[in-house]
């Protein structure tokens, strides 16, 4: 209890400085509780990026401007700012080593939302032989040669699926433009219908150097056979693979305190072997 005690009151200063820096002279009695979940709720999973790389040009950071109110709260507050301090497990020796880690004077470290070290783990539910089943599909960004993105389908999780269908190689695409948007993540993905939907261009959106990965093949045969449709995501997780030693999971909380939205959930100081393991074992589909 007293380390969920020592963030939820590090949290709680963070904010008191904020509402007092911004609210105190901007919003009306009435509109006040509103404004103030809106500004510091985490709302989408750039938005977390950019605070946590304390970006010039974030969201927070823009509401500060358009109300002239000075923004002098430090990176290492922001980032704790972007724990759930409803967690009860959380280790204070971790999270400060975590914080001091990322954001060191020589070499601070900062997310990329164009990089290569992070995942999408969407729950997905499908319609299968009358019923209902429950599939995760990874998925990551990744560059165009025109310097565009997009994101990929790069690993399926396990599942009771069991195709009939003879697995066979992902058949080339008529139209090799189509993609998911990189700004999926604000529709909560649903964009995967469409794609899912695509027959004819469903290779487009699967990461064929993957395909021999357990369950690759078969979820996508399973889909080009229509003998599974996509209704909707149920739960989306964020896996961060950082710098070869920490590793951490974003998952939404949407509740009406500030504290809430898009948040570290869970952490882990690694070696480089771990990582690769953590890595492995999540694009394997274990």
């Amino acid at each position: 209890m007293a380390k969920t005690y020592f963030l939820k009151y590090w949290i709680f200063i963070f904010f008191s400085i904020c509402q007092h820096r911004l609210f105190s002279q901007s919003f009306s009695t009435n509109d006040r509780a509103k404004e103030k979940h809106f500004v510091y709720e985490v709302k989408e999973i750039d938005e977390f990026i950019e605070r946590f790389n304390d970006d010039p040009g974030s969201f927070i950071r823009g509401v500060y401007k358009a109300h002239h109110a000075k923004f002098n709260i430090d990176r290492q507050h922001l980032i704790l700012s972007l724990f759930n301090y409803e967690n009860m497990s959380w280790d204070s020796v971790i999270m400060n080593k975590f914080i001091s880690d990322v954001t060191k004077k020589k070499k601070p470290i900062y997310l990329d939302f164009y990089g290569d070290n992070w995942y999408a783990e969407l729950t997905c539910k499908f319609k299968y032989n009358s019923s209902s089943i429950v599939i995760p599909i990874i998925m990551e960004i990744e560059m165009t040669p025109n310097k565009g993105s997009k994101w990929m389908i790069v690993a399926v999780g396990p599942s009771t699926l069991k195709s009939k269908i003879v697995v066979t190689e992902l058949a080339q695409s008529k139209v090799k433009t189509k993609f998911i948007s990189p700004t999926s993540y604000g529709t909560n993905f649903v964009s995967l219908k469409r794609a899912f939907d695509d027959k004819e261009n469903l290779s487009n959106y699967f990461k064929s150097a993957n395909l021999k990965r357990s369950n690759m093949l078969e979820f996508y045969n399973a889909i080009l056979n229509r003998q599974i449709d996509f209704m909707d995501v149920i739960k989306i997780k964020y896996h961060f693979l950082l710098n070869n030693n920490w590793v951490f999971t974003v998952e939404n909380f949407p509740r009406e305190e500030l504290n809430s939205g898009w948040l570290i959930n869970h952490i882990e100081n690694v070696n480089s072997l771990e990582m690769e393991n953590y890595r492995k074992k999540l694009l394997d589909g274990n």
